[in-house]
């Protein structure tokens, strides 16, 4: 079972799913994981953009 994701997976699956939990569970990776991930590739998550939509991050991409 191949474990190493590439960028461009990372990617897809945060563009594809409306949540974390929906994105890791279909790479069959946690949470943790899955954050680990997007930080080491530079990838916004699912919860990151929804909260940027909103307006409630700042230009950081802190909450708050």
């Amino acid at each position: 079972m191949n474990r190493g994701f590439d960028k461009a997976t990372i990617e897809r699956v945060a563009r594809m799913y409306k949540s974390n939990q929906e994105a890791c569970a279909a790479l069959g990776i946690t949470l943790r994981s899955f954050g680990r991930l997007c930080r080491k590739y530079g990838v916004e998550t699912p919860w990151v953009q929804k909260r940027r939509a909103r307006g409630t991050l700042d230009p950081a991409g802190s909450p708050g």
